[in-house]
C-alpha cells in the first residue's frame, strides 16, 4: 500500500499536522525537523495525493483540457500538439498538472464536479456544442479555444482566422488569380465562418467573382482535404489558387494535385493554415498563414489559472495576430486550363 502521512509522522515521532506543515512547506518547525520529515518521506516513497491536498486547500492544482475530437484524429493532427505545447508550458510554470478527455469520454461538468480539475480548456470547440453551455450554466471555470464568432461571456483565445483568410486572398489576387478556392471546415466552428468571411472580404475588394461551386467544407482532416482537392481539380473550370482550412489537410490537397499531374505551385497554388512545423518541409514547402498556437494555448492556460484563482479578466476573449509566411506552394497563375475527368 501507498504510505501516508500518518506513516510519516509515526516514523518521525511527530503529529500528522507538523507532517503536512512540513510537506506544504509552511513555516513552524526548525530546519532540521522539516529535512528529517522530507528524508522520511522519500524513503516510504510517499506521493501526496492531489485530489485530497486540493480538498483541503481548496485549491485544486489540475486543469482539464477537452479536445472534442477523437484521440485519433488529435494525436495526429500537428494544430492539437502546438496548442498542448503552449499550455503545458504554462502548467509547468505554475506548477500545475493536466487531465486530458476527448469526444465521448464524459460530460465537461463531471470533470469539475467530480473534483479532477480546477477548470477546463475546451480546444478547437464547437459553436453548437450543448456540453459546453451546460458546463457554463454550473458556473465551472471555462476558456474556450477558439470560442464564438459573437462576443459571448465565456472567455476564449483565438488567432485572428478572418484577417489571415484575407490575407490570403490579397496575396494570391496580387499575384494574378483570378478563380481561388476555399477548402474549408464545418461551419459549426469559429475558424470556418470566420475564414469563410475573411476569405469573401479578399474576393470583394479585388472584385473577383464568389462562386459557392468554389467552396467545399469537410471534416479538416488530411483526408478530407485530399478527397475534396481532387474534386476541385476534376471541375470543368479548375481553380488556379486553393486556400485550406488548415496546414494538415494542406498535405492531403498537394497529394491530390501531384496524383492528378498538376504541378504546384506552376497549375495550382496553395496555401494553408497555421505554419505548424511541417509545413516548411513539403514538396513544395507550404505557404501558409501563421497563427501563434502556442501562444494561444500558454495565453488559454494563463487565463483559466486567473478565473480558477477568482481573478478579474482584464480581456475575456483575446485574438492574436497571424502572418502570412510565403514559400513555394504559390506563384502567378500559369494559364493552364485543365478538365479532368
Amino acid at each position: 500500500m501507498a504510505a501516508t502521512i500518518k506513516d510519516i509522522a509515526r516514523e518521525a515521532g511527530v503529529s500528522v499536522a507538523t507532517v503536512s506543515r512540513a510537506l506544504t512547506e509552511k513555516d513552524g518547525m526548525s530546519e532540521e525537523t522539516r529535512e528529517c520529515i522530507l528524508q522520511i518521506a522519500k524513503n516510504l516513497n510517499y506521493y501526496p495525493n492531489l485530489q485530497a491536498r486540493g480538498l483541503v486547500a481548496k485549491k485544486l492544482d489540475v486543469l482539464g483540457i477537452i479536445i472534442p475530437r477523437t484521440s485519433e484524429f488529435a494525436f495526429s493532427n500537428p494544430f492539437y500538439a502546438e496548442i498542448l505545447k503552449g499550455i503545458g508550458k504554462k502548467a509547468r510554470e505554475d506548477g500545475q498538472y493536466l487531465l486530458f478527455s476527448f469526444a465521448g469520454e464524459d460530460s465537461y461538468a463531471r470533470m469539475y464536479q467530480h473534483g479532477l480539475a480546477a477548470g477546463i480548456i475546451v480546444v478547437a470547440n464547437r459553436i453548437d456544442d450543448p456540453l459546453i453551455e451546460e458546463a457554463w450554466k454550473m458556473k465551472i471555470p471555462l476558456v474556450l479555444i477558439p470560442g464564438y464568432p459573437q462576443t459571448r461571456g465565456i472567455p476564449s483565445v483565438d488567432g485572428d482566422s478572418f484577417d489571415g483568410a484575407f490575407k490570403a486572398v490579397e496575396y494570391l489576387a496580387g499575384l494574378g488569380h483570378r478563380r481561388i478556392a476555399l477548402l474549408n471546415g464545418p461551419m459549426n466552428s469559429k475558424y470556418s465562418i470566420e475564414r469563410l468571411a475573411g476569405y469573401r472580404k479578399g474576393l470583394k475588394k479585388h472584385h473577383l467573382l464568389f462562386d459557392k461551386g468554389l467552396i467545399l467544407e469537410f471534416d479538416a482532416s488530411m483526408e478530407g482535404g485530399h478527397q475534396k482537392m481532387r474534386k476541385l481539380l476534376s471541375l470543368r473550370q479548375v481553380p488556379t489558387a486553393v486556400l485550406v482550412i488548415n496546414d494538415y489537410s494542406a498535405l492531403g490537397a498537394l497529394r491530390a494535385a501531384q496524383e492528378m499531374s498538376f504541378k504546384v505551385p506552376e497549375d495550382i497554388s496553395i496555401i494553408g493554415f497555421g505554419d505548424v512545423p511541417f509545413a516548411s518541409m513539403t514538396d513544395p514547402p507550404l505557404t501558409t498563414i501563421k497563427t501563434p498556437y502556442q501562444q494561444i494555448g500558454y495565453e488559454s492556460a494563463a487565463m483559466l489559472l486567473k478565473v480558477t484563482q477568482g481573478k478579474r479578466l482584464a480581456q475575456k476573449h483575446r485574438v492574436l495576430p497571424v502572418e502570412l509566411i510565403i514559400r513555394k506552394s504559390t506563384a502567378p497563375p500559369s494559364g493552364r486550363k485543365v478538365a479532368v475527368s
